[in-house]
């Protein structure tokens, strides 16, 4: 019975001691064998929007002849990016988390001097859906914005407005988006118009009116009018649509942004009425 005992705790001491020398080689664990520990350990020391040092390519594919092969892979592996563009005949991959494994992975398909990888915060979905909550939203009429674009090399969402929209339009706009992830192009009103010319035809339904510009044989632009357009005399004294007549001298300038129909189709941001001297 004593002799039972014994063994049964020796036993016990030898299966703890075991159980501690496991325990001592997990606790020791460098990283090389744990693919979480090892990613968090090798990010890219690249800031944000700029190129990282990565790998240097081995794999067989030109990478700057074939950019939808390149957007299948990274879509295939579930690599958030901010997209791709081509310049200076390389691939330019912006990359949301970049790190060597990451690196490694895209050196191991394509060659060497055909791709670079860009760290960016952004990833395109991202800016593609805050860029589709301006329209959702109606911002661009309520605003007075012109135009949206994806700047890829920015990793930015452009938006196009007047200055005179400025002051009012960026703070609702970052109400809504993070401003991380906007630029703006402020587009400055010249003192010289864009167009001059003559009223040929008022169509007062649509609120636009036909333009002969001068120098040219026939009418070729539409300028509407909306809530954002300003409309005076040379003088600056205010006026409205419904000052406007046939044969009246103009002087226009574009929100600059113009579908090239026949005639061309335009709103007007500014428009002033050339009235003739008594």
């Amino acid at each position: 019975m004593a002799r039972s005992i014994v063994k049964r705790f020796l036993l016990s001491l030898l299966i703890l001691a075991i159980s501690g020398c496991g325990s001592r080689v997990e606790s020791n664990n460098d990283g090389a064998d744990n693919p979480s520990h090892s990613k968090r350990g090798t990010g890219s020391s690249a800031g944000i929007g700029e190129i990282a040092p990565m790998i240097e390519g081995t794999g067989t594919i030109d990478a700057s002849s074939a950019p939808g092969e390149v957007r299948s892979f990274l879509e295939e592996h579930q690599l958030a990016n901010g997209d791709i563009y081509l310049k200076d005949g390389k691939i330019y991959i912006n990359l949301v988390e970049l790190n060597d494994e990451t690196s490694r992975l895209l050196a191991d398909r394509y060659k060497a001097g055909t791709y670079a990888l860009v760290h960016v915060a952004h990833s395109i979905e991202e800016l593609e859906a805050a860029q589709q909550s301006l329209t959702d939203n109606d911002l661009y009429d309520e605003l007075n914005m012109y135009a949206s674009s994806l700047d890829v090399t920015k990793n930015k969402i452009v938006i196009t407005m007047p200055e005179s929209s400025e002051a009012h339009a960026k703070p609702e706009i970052e109400k809504l988006i993070d401003p991380d992830l906007l630029a703006y192009d402020i587009q400055l009103m010249s003192e010289k118009p864009e167009y001059m010319g003559t009223i040929v035809k008022l169509d007062a339904y649509a609120h636009r009116i036909l333009l002969l510009v001068d120098g040219e044989e026939e009418p070729s632009i539409f300028f509407g009018f909306d809530e954002h357009s300003e409309m005076a005399t040379a003088d600056g004294s205010p006026i409205t649509f419904d000052d406007l007549k046939v044969q009246q001298e103009v002087r226009v300038w574009s929100t600059g942004m113009i579908n090239d129909s026949l005639p061309a189709q335009a709103t007007a941001k500014k428009l002033e009425l050339v009235v003739p001297k008594a």
